[in-house]
């Protein structure tokens, strides 16, 4: 089948819009990188968090994480290559280097404490969409867990847990088995909360002063319905654009990103109309 990008031209020529990456990372945070742009002159690095990770009650040793969406997919995405900017310059993460120290970092979040954030995605497409950040030094997309996840994923990597190749006479690949393995013992209880917690930090210049701006919110399960607040963060922005495509408030034919396309006041606004709110910083050097 084809790639949505390869639809674009058909797309366009027929006048339809396509808005795609509209959940919670990709999709709100893409939204906030849009917000941040028109506070800057120019925008000298970008680090994004997100991660979806067990309420402290709901904490189990070893793995210190429960599934709030697709176990196999979170194995997946630990077999995915990163690319982060460090001194300006691109630098390419294989996913067996993931874990290393040299990548991983802690952060503090107000209410939860530190959190480890190990990278995941690719950060300079994401900000090489953005006009004010041609001069990134620094950008890094990561995930977050509780501190200890990437000390356990480590050696496991390097003995091929998470490979995919079939094990002889099996039938099944090491990542596989995990999967069904884990998967049923990480799930969470009627009564435990999921969090899925989002930071953004921009820093940059604007009328010649260093400027920082900080984005972030916490979306935890609503337990009177059950619904995760992964759910939640993922569904309620396509939920959003899906209705501003509806009402014509983004009319553009063809394939359009939430970072260039969806109007950030009006969708943060609906956010918070639906109880999800951003708390956002401002701090000038």
């Amino acid at each position: 089948g084809k790639a949505i990008a390869d639809l674009a031209p058909e797309a366009e020529k027929a006048g339809i819009s396509i808005v795609t990456e509209c959940g919670l990372d990709p999709g709100i945070d893409l939204v906030l990188y849009a917000r941040a742009a028109s506070q800057f002159d120019t925008i000298t690095a970008i680090d994004s968090y997100c991660g979806g990770i067990p309420e402290p009650k709901a904490v189990v040793e070893p793995l210190r994480y429960k599934v709030s969406w697709n176990f196999e997919m979170v194995l997946v995405s630990q077999n995915r290559d990163s690319v982060l900017v460090e001194d300006g310059k691109r630098v390419n993460v294989p996913a067996a280097r993931q874990h290393d120290n040299r990548f991983i970092h802690d952060i503090e979040i107000a209410g939860l404490g530190r959190l480890e954030a190990f990278p995941n995605g690719d950060a300079p497409h994401y900000a090489g969409m953005l006009a004010a950040a041609k001069g990134l030094q620094r950008s890094g997309r990561y995930s977050l867990r509780w501190p200890g996840w990437s000390a356990f994923w480590a050696p496991l990597k390097q003995l091929g847990f998470l490979s995919e190749d079939k094990v002889p006479g099996t039938g099944v690949s090491p990542r596989e088995f995990l999967g069904r393995l884990l998967g049923p013992q990480l799930q969470y209880g009627a009564d435990e909360k999921d969090l899925c917690v989002m930071r953004n930090v921009f820093v940059g210049s604007e009328g010649g002063r260093r400027k920082t701006v900080t984005s972030e919110l916490v979306i935890e399960r609503d337990l009177a319905s059950g619904l995760f607040g992964m759910s939640l963060g993922v569904g309620y922005p396509a939920s959003i654009v899906a209705q501003m495509l509806a009402r014509r408030e983004i009319a553009r034919p063809g394939l359009l990103n939430p970072l260039l396309h969806v109007p950030d006041g009006r969708f943060l606004d609906e956010l918070a109309r639906r109880g999800i709110k951003v708390a956002e910083t401002v701090s000038w050097d």
